[in-house]
């Protein structure tokens, strides 16, 4: 009986971490060794703020997992004898990859290993390139202030015209100030 419970129980995770990586823009797995566990709730917590998830992984389960999600490419990766940690990417992936190099250069146990997004397998390199990248924020406001350059600029000439005339109207004033007394 104890062993058809948790062959079921086996199943339900492996569906769930199936949907995780089909359902979601993307993932990044990394080892977590000697890491406490107040450290890995604080960054689980920031990962939720950023609108995604961190979670940790039985190797096995990983592995059926994408092997059912069709994504072959990443079998290799969580091989061996190590903590494997997945941050779900379900927005911004430059945000996500911030946060989880940032908490690698804190936490030499942790390691960023590869990630999916969109389709396209992505070494560690290509992840610490993409944490390097403006964040969404970032560049809506940069686009933002590139749209309303034309307008400001528009309105300080208008206003520089205005200025102008109001200092030559006041030099006028005062001359026929000075020739009147």
């Amino acid at each position: 009986m104890a062993q058809k419970y948790g062959k079921k129980v086996k199943e339900i995770m492996v569906d769930e971490m199936k949907n995780v990586f089909t359902e979601n823009a993307g993932f990044v797995f990394s080892q977590v060794e000697k890491i406490k566990s107040s450290e890995i709730d604080k960054f689980r917590k920031k990962m939720r703020q950023s609108g995604s998830r961190y979670m940790i992984v039985k190797n096995r389960i990983a592995d059926l997992a994408l092997k059912e999600a069709g994504i072959t490419e990443l079998c290799d990766t969580v091989n061996g004898k190590h903590i494997w940690g997945v941050g779900v990417i379900k927005k911004d992936p430059v945000n996500v990859a911030k946060i989880m190099v940032e908490f690698s250069k804190e936490n030499s146990g942790f390691k960023i290993s590869n990630g999916y997004l969109e389709g396209r397998m992505l070494e560690a390199v290509k992840i610490k390139e993409l944490s390097e990248l403006p964040s969404r924020e970032q560049l809506i406001a940069m686009v933002l202030g590139t749209m309303n350059a034309p307008i400001t600029n528009f309105v300080g000439v208008l206003a520089a015209v205005i200025k102008s005339l109001l200092y030559a109207l006041k030099a006028v004033k005062e001359k026929k100030q000075e020739q009147s007394t």
